[in-house]
């Protein structure tokens, strides 16, 4: 049996969430968790049934909690010297994803988290200043957007991924989240987050309710999970555990999202992570016909590569209707037609890529 499999998933979502099924296969587990990149979490879960697991598979999971735990010390270091750096020139940046989950994490948890990379959210005026300050302490800009690269808006700048050779990870310094055109102005967040000091570094952190509906545009828009009928398993674990962290309102969540394709990705997300670990309060949610069936979809296509493509032909089209703000850039055009029409292709030709690491 594939370890991509809805039995598979469940196993692992109930291994998560510290209730491990009767006979479980903890070889099909072990490999989904690692394709997922949830082992680390799978390993902080394991300790509350730590003597109903075999011995080689306790020590495997004991083995990559403490490689990851020494990784992810090594990003804090890291981030809180991009902080210090960045508030020097004034800014305080907001953090975002695992960064915002790695400086709230408890010190015996530490590597209970998987980092691709530190997530850094600033001001468009302050993005320009910020690349120059972390290249000052030896940042290599890998990735850069220049003045006006976002389509449309000369207001905001394309992501820059930053980098040193002796880092454990890079930073992606962003000025706005892709997604819906709604949520170009970060300024929303001042009223969902808190200043933290630590280190000398000061920077914020988003309450559980921003946090969510960051991981829900990371997911769904930016990296076309929607479309595309893919699970972001560590994320989801992410969202399930912020919103027992607090009384989350869905209602106000899906507020924030137009009518149509955009509630339809939000609603597909927030079903997704209550069918694999329970959220308070999602259960209520009127959720219509579209996102129930796109989650069906989901769980039908697990280790069914070959539906990928025409189940995400037949999502697009189920949604032609909104065509304008299908890409990642929530229907900001480009002036000119020509390079409006060339975005448009490119944007589809990614609805196809190949399935991202920690996807599945």
């Amino acid at each position: 049996m594939k370890a991509r499999s809805s039995g598979n998933l469940l196993a692992l979502a109930s291994c998560l969430n510290g209730r491990p099924p009767t006979g479980v296969d903890w070889e099909q587990v072990i490999a989904l968790a690692n394709e997922s990149l949830t082992v680390a979490s799978l390993a902080v879960a394991a300790r509350k049934y730590a003597d109903d697991i075999p011995e080689d598979v306790r020590q495997y999971l004991s083995l990559i909690y403490d490689r990851n735990a020494q990784r992810n010390r090594r990003l804090l270091a890291q981030l809180t010297e991009a902080a210090s750096c960045l508030n020097r020139i004034g800014v305080e940046p907001v953090l975002m994803k695992g960064a915002a989950i790695l400086i709230s994490q408890k010190m015996d948890e530490i590597g209970a988290r998987m980092l691709t990379d530190l997530d850094i959210l600033v001001r468009p005026a302050d993005m320009v200043s910020s690349i120059g300050a972390l290249k000052d302490i030896g940042y290599e800009v890998r990735l850069a957007g220049g003045n006006g690269s976002w389509p449309g808006n000369r207001k905001f700048h394309l992501p820059a991924v930053l980098e040193r050779p002796t880092d454990a990870g890079s930073i992606d310094l962003q000025c706005r989240p892709k997604g819906p055109a709604s949520f170009s102005d970060m300024e929303w967040l001042d009223g969902h987050s808190r200043k933290v000091d630590l280190d000398g570094g000061k920077f914020h952190i988003p309450s559980a309710f921003a946090q969510i509906v960051f991981l829900i545009l990371h997911d769904q828009f930016q990296d076309g999970d929607y479309w595309r009928g893919l699970i972001d398993l560590r994320h989801l674990l992410d969202l399930s555990k912020l919103a027992a962290s607090e009384d989350v309102d869905w209602k106000q969540v899906m507020s924030l999202f137009a009518r149509g394709y955009e509630r339809n990705a939000v609603e597909t997300q927030i079903l997704t992570a209550d069918k694999l670990f329970g959220i308070n309060g999602a259960p209520d949610l009127s959720a219509g016909k579209l996102p129930r069936f796109q989650l069906q979809r989901r769980w039908v296509q697990l280790g069914r590569d070959y539906l990928f493509v025409p189940s995400t032909v037949f999502t697009l089209l189920s949604e032609l209707s909104h065509y304008r703000s299908w890409d990642r850039y929530g229907g900001e055009p480009y002036p000119s037609r020509r390079q409006e029409a060339g975005r448009k292709i490119r944007e589809l030709r990614r609805v196809f890529r190949p399935r991202a690491s920690g996807k599945i």
